[in-house]
């Protein structure tokens, strides 16, 4: 027994480990002693496991914070001032003054994403490897790690009050890289970012490559595209929070949610430095971390998640037990190993923090069809019957799409039944591009589009536009296959399409690196 609560097992009646016990659940957590090398890039083997990982060590289970303490409020960066910047830094300072062997440091803070989030750990009772990115722990996992960070950096500067701020990249105010992360005499500075992302430069949410677009441009298409992730695209769990992982090689799952494809790797990559082969450091999952601006990002990503449960009023939580039960361990400001479990941290007020509400603009900008709908059918129609190619380079089928690893090196359209049953009430119509096999290191991205007429209306701003795929590569996957689900009722109402028999669904590769992709096959299904 003791045993077993050095090292986390599952225990079954009587504190007895047995086979049968192991079996009872399908819930996620890391065996902690087995930490190994894992590779940051292909061609880069990284070591961040723990000093003394080897032998197991003593933890406690995690206890939200007294409710009488004081509510930590996040705040917009933009609309911190001068005196909390002054607060933040000194104790992000401190942080980073520390030595390795306290788990507190900042250079240990950053190892816990090189960790959990390239295949450094296997899952307990099993040699599967333990991932985090591209399931459904992607947004639990990552405010555990901004939890616990946020409370060490308020400990080492005796303030229980002190919240991390949040980078508001979704409202027009904070769609620039904040200043005090460019201030090369505070401990926010850091050099490993694309120097031409600076301020004034407008974030690309939706980033493939540098565009000429003006800053208010950018900002219509930033609201038009966040539109289609956290509302259009994101009504059903899977959609949004990402695919059902459990424990073992066959409870293994590789589907993203839409906020984790983009803004949240878009923005990655786009912060990254071009000079470095991966974008490093904010473009590689071993080492994004060791950038200050990653915390920020994260406590917008954080807050984008309660958004999101607040709009269906939490009627979309996850109910799954083996959810719930998955556990990770972090360090907190007292230097004990916590076990904490993924039940623990779906209520932010319990965990003692809560975030300043901005307007949010993007709610309205739902996209109108580039061409009228009666006309875009004809056209689709004429263009079918005389078999044309309906983009440049475009293979066209007159089947549902079946392309044995075909690689995505030029725009691909198919014909996809889309009208077999008449649709329940609460169920979501999505396209499902299976089979995903991504080669190389490079960020790689693809457009998805319905009933596309003209590849010069390209964009989220236009109602045919049914989201993205943008990968960053690692994240501890091996080379397992990635299925990309999109929602797409409302754009099909939209698009006067939701009881047309088939519809064009066009994939639209963005960056050179789609060469080295290939598609296993593009279907429409059903989610409750």
């Amino acid at each position: 027994m003791i045993l077993g609560k050095l090292e986390g097992w599952s225990l079954g009646k009587h504190g007895v480990i047995t086979e049968e016990s192991k079996r009872e659940t399908k819930s996620v957590g890391p065996n902690m002693t087995s930490c190994h090398p894992s590779y940051g890039r292909t061609d880069l083997l990284v070591d961040c496991c723990p000093p003394g990982f080897q032998s197991p060590l003593p933890f406690v289970d995690f206890q939200f914070p007294d409710p009488q303490s004081p509510l930590r409020i996040r705040r917009p960066v933009h609309a911190v001032d001068a005196d909390y910047i002054a607060k933040y830094d000194k104790a992000l300072s401190i942080m980073k003054s520390l030595p390795h062997h306290d788990p507190r440091s900042f250079s240990r803070q950053a190892n816990l994403h090189c960790l959990f989030c390239t295949g450094a750990y296997d899952q307990q009772n099993s040699n599967a490897p333990l991932s985090i990115h591209r399931t459904w722990f992607f947004f639990p996992w990552h405010r555990m790690m901004i939890y616990f960070h946020e409370r060490i950096l308020g400990s080492l500067i005796g303030d229980e009050t002190f919240a991390l701020p949040y980078w508001a990249w979704d409202i027009p105010q904070g769609m620039v890289i904040p200043d005090m992360y460019t201030n090369n005499s505070s401990s926010f500075y850091h050099t490993m970012r694309d120097v031409s992302h600076l301020p004034p430069q407008t974030a690309d949410l939706n980033y493939v490559s540098d565009t000429n677009l003006s800053p208010e441009d950018q900002i219509d298409l930033n609201l038009a595209f966040m539109y289609n992730q956290m509302v259009s695209g994101a009504r059903k769990t899977e959609l949004f929070m990402g695919c059902t992982y459990k424990a073992g090689k066959e409870g293994y799952c590789n589907g993203p949610g839409t906020i984790e494809l983009a803004p949240h790797n878009a923005l990655h990559t786009w912060i990254g430095s071009s000079l470095n082969p991966g974008r490093e450091d904010m473009g590689k999952f071993y080492s994004v971390a060791k950038d200050p601006i990653f915390y920020a990002h994260h406590a917008n990503i954080d807050r984008l998640w309660e958004v999101w449960r607040e709009a269906h009023k939490q009627q979309l939580d996850i109910k799954d037990p083996d959810w719930l039960d998955s556990f990770f361990y972090f360090y907190d400001e007292n230097l004990r190993l916590v076990r904490v479990k993924v039940g623990d941290v779906v209520d932010t007020i319990k965990l003692g923090y809560s975030y300043e509400q901005v307007h949010r603009p993007w709610l309205n900008m739902r996209p109108k069809p580039s061409y009228p709908p009666k006309l875009a059918r004809q056209m689709l129609k004429t263009k079918e019957k005389h078999k044309l190619e309906m983009l440049s380079r475009t293979h066209v089928s007159s089947s549902e799409l079946d392309t044995h690893g075909r690689a995505l090196d030029a725009s691909l359209t198919v014909k996809v039944r889309n009208h077999w049953r008449k649709k329940e009430k609460e169920e979501e119509k999505v396209i499902v591009v299976h089979g995903i096999e991504v080669k190389g290191d490079a960020y790689v991205k693809f457009d998805v589009y319905v009933n596309l007429i003209d590849q010069f209306k390209i964009s989220p701003k236009f109602r045919e536009f049914a989201g993205t795929f943008a990968h960053i590569p690692g994240g501890g996957a091996g080379k397992r296959k990635i299925d990309l689900k999109l929602g797409v009722s409302e754009l099909l109402e939209d698009l006067e399409a939701d009881e047309d028999e088939s519809i064009w669904v066009t994939l639209l590769p963005t960056t050179p690196s789609c060469s080295n992709v290939t598609i296993g096959g593009v279907r429409m299904q059903y989610i409750k």
